[in-house]
């Protein structure tokens, strides 16, 4: 089940259409219109009071995926009385492996307060990366579009004043197929829950409570900033206080700047708005980043990474790049960093190591560049290079079943046993990793798992003495 409770618990599969329904939002409320945004209409919505809806998206994995993204063409959902409302009126292209037991929101949105009983959605590709299970080679593959998904909701969604979360949750497992010859044919099922923002916002990033997200700073004001991220529907707008903690380059408020790579941890306030509650900066102007996961690593200590892009940001970068290799310089000058924002790695029972002579392949990183974009090369700009100036350890996600139960609030340690058909499998030979639960990672529903319950788990991994170990933020069932 999805960490909401679904209220929308469609399963469909016209062929790749849904998932355009959801992600593509039209416009930011308010103060988000001032700021490049534009609020959503139907055929009567301009005399219809309006409401702030949040739209995230998220992915249960198919495990041998090493990345998936979808490009999105648009989307429009249908009132009670008939009337078409558009949602999603750009192109945007979003990586979904990345997001295994956490969502990403895409768009913050001024939509008619109505009763809302379907959506059409509208693909114009897919692009898939995974390894061979025979060669272990590294295979991509391009599903042509267009394609159009229309739905009913299994219940009717209502939008009153109350400012509303949407998360839908792209379920690749069960819709994506691989015939004898190879070839891919995807039919989308997601799982959609919906709640008024406030109804239950104990469970981080599934309920809009907390979530990071990368991309360009592109305005700045004295008690906020729109950032643009590589993977939204629309510019995002920002709050920020005397709590907003800075770190990386800046040390700060005061010294976020235009062009500036950021990656934002944030929440979604009661009132609609969105605060940041960090934001952590080591890109100037010009430069990039482009995270993903790790495919080889050349040397040791390292001299060079190729990595399947999942992420990215910068003038140089565009989503044309997802799902495909990057391959990353390292110099005695690169730095190498632990993104945990959201994770305390005190008081483990091991001590978590990350730098140029312990950076191993499947694990997922972000290197960043700090003034110069990328250099591409190859048939089609599908490969592309550059010199990191950082290397971040970036959480990632694994789907598994445990071998015990699990408590929420409490800490423990267990083993996750992977799916045999498991990228990070054929990547790295691993069967299973050992798992660090904290009192603060954050388990679904704050319920109790059974031992032997099949979970989604995000987190930082590590290598330590042959063994992999990663550090929870976040616990989820299938």
């Amino acid at each position: 089940m999805h960490p909401l409770c679904r209220i929308c618990g469609f399963s469909f599969r016209p062929r790749l259409q849904m998932i355009a329904a959801v992600l593509s939002a039209a416009a930011l409320m308010g103060s988000l219109i001032s700021c490049g945004g534009s609020s959503t209409s139907g055929s009567d919505s301009t005399s219809v009071p309006q409401t702030v809806v949040q739209l995230n998206f998220g992915d249960a994995p198919a495990d041998w995926m090493l990345a998936f993204s979808l490009q999105i063409s648009s989307m429009e959902m249908n009132r009670a009385n008939g009337a078409a409302v558009p949602f999603i009126n750009r192109e945007m292209s979003m990586e979904m492996t990345r997001l295994v037991a956490t969502v990403q929101p895409v768009a913050l949105i001024s939509a008619p307060q109505a009763t809302y009983t379907g959506a059409k959605i509208t693909i114009s590709a897919v692009n898939a990366t995974y390894i061979d299970p025979e060669t272990h080679a590294l295979v991509q593959q391009s599903i042509q579009g267009p394609f159009t998904a229309s739905m009913s909701f299994a219940s009717p969604v209502t939008i009153g004043t109350t400012p509303y979360l949407f998360n839908f949750d792209l379920d690749l497992l069960h819709s994506l197929t691989k015939d004898s010859t190879g070839k891919l044919a995807f039919s989308p099922v997601f799982h959609m829950a919906a709640a008024a923002q406030g109804s239950g916002g104990t469970n981080g990033p599934a309920t809009g409570t907390t979530f990071q997200i990368a991309g360009v700073v592109s305005s700045v004001s004295a008690n906020s900033f729109v950032l643009e991220p590589q993977q939204a529907a629309q510019g995002l707008t920002f709050g920020t206080n005397v709590n907003t903690q800075c770190s990386g380059n800046m040390h700060s408020r005061d010294m976020l700047k235009v062009g500036m790579g950021v990656q934002v941890s944030g929440a979604l306030q009661a009132d609609g708005t969105l605060l940041a509650t960090g934001i952590h900066s080591r890109m100037n102007s010009g430069g990039m980043m482009g995270g993903g996961i790790i495919t080889e690593v050349t040397g040791t200590p390292a001299t060079e990474l190729t990595i399947v892009m999942q992420n990215g940001a910068g003038a140089s970068v565009n989503t044309d790049y997802l799902s495909k290799p990057l391959t990353v310089a390292l110099t005695e000058n690169t730095s190498f960093e632990i993104d945990d924002d959201r994770i305390s790695l005190d008081g483990l029972a091991f001590t978590p190591v990350f730098d140029a002579s312990h950076i191993y392949a499947g694990q997922s990183v972000l290197p960043i560049s700090e003034s110069t974009g990328m250099k591409v090369s190859g048939t089609g700009g599908n490969t592309g290079s550059m010199t990191a100036s950082y290397v971040r350890l970036e959480e990632q996600g694994f789907r598994g079943t445990t071998d015990m139960a699990i408590t929420p609030a409490s800490a423990a340690t267990f083993t996750l046993t992977l799916p045999s058909d498991c990228a990070f499998t054929h990547l790295t030979g691993a069967s299973a990793i050992t798992v660090y639960q904290l009192s603060t990672t954050r388990v679904q529903n704050n319920t109790a798992i059974p031992s032997g319950a099949t979970l989604r788990i995000h987190g930082l991994l590590f290598q330590d003495a042959g063994n992999w170990r990663l550090v929870a933020s976040t616990i989820a069932t299938i």
